[in-house]
């Protein structure tokens, strides 16, 4: 989860304001309508990347640099074409540019992803329809640049929850029993990489579980790959 202090500013800069024009009336002030709102959790998954400032439609709406393996959580956006840019915290060189389509109602989940110099986002759709009585909803995504394609599964079953996926690679949202598990994240040769154990998956719950960082860091990076759930 991001750091309190960039959550406060982030939800300052953006929330709070959206939040007082989320409104309107027509014009004998008795019919009042909610303005359109999508909902948008930015993450850092780029192992190399320097802290980052982050401009939505030319506003710069963090006070405080948004680092790697940072999550905002869900903030309400205003529909339609979005522009976001990231550059160092700071600085106005934007690493990224790009516009994304934003529909009522949804959410979505936007990684900043891959090396800093070759940056690029992976934006997911994170509405889902609700899981049955005793179920949840999984998704697993690939976000370490230099890792073998990986999959999810249960640990010593015979088959994997997800297919292999590659840098990039993202699975849909997967119904499963609600009940404590113990993951592993397996390369494509079977082999386990990453152990997730005692993971509490309730009902209802929708959780993305999201392998980043180097499998081999360069020299002076410590940040080796590794696994984080997060919940949507």
């Amino acid at each position: 989860m991001i750091k309190n202090r960039v959550f406060r500013s982030v939800t300052a800069a953006l929330v709070v304001c959206v939040a007082l024009v989320m409104t309107s009336c027509d014009l004998d002030g008795d019919d009042v309508q909610p303005i359109p709102a999508a909902y948008v959790t930015l993450y850092n998954a780029s192992p190399n990347s320097p802290e980052l400032g982050i401009v939505v439609d030319g506003r710069q709406i963090n006070s405080y640099p948004f680092d790697y393996a940072d999550n905002t959580g869900y903030l309400r956006f205003y529909t339609g074409n979005r522009n976001i840019k990231f550059s160092p915290f700071g600085a106005s060189n934007a690493v990224i540019d790009t516009t994304v389509t934003l529909k009522d109602q949804h959410g979505y989940s936007i990684f900043v992803v891959g090396q800093y110099e070759q940056a690029d986002v992976v934006i997911l759709n994170d509405s889902s329809s609700a899981a049955a009585a005793g179920k949840a909803k999984i998704r697993f995504v690939n976000l370490s640049p230099d890792a073998a394609p990986v999959a999810l599964r249960e640990k010593n079953a015979t088959s994997s929850i997800t297919e292999n996926l590659s840098f990039k690679g993202a699975s849909e949202f997967i119904e499963v029993d609600a009940k404590e598990y113990d993951f592993e994240v397996v390369s494509s040769g079977g082999e386990p990489a990453l152990n997730l154990s005692d993971i509490n998956v309730r009902e209802g719950t929708f959780r993305t579980i999201i392998v980043r960082g180097y499998r081999t860091p360069p020299s002076g990076n410590t940040n080796v790959i590794s696994a984080e759930i997060i919940n949507n």
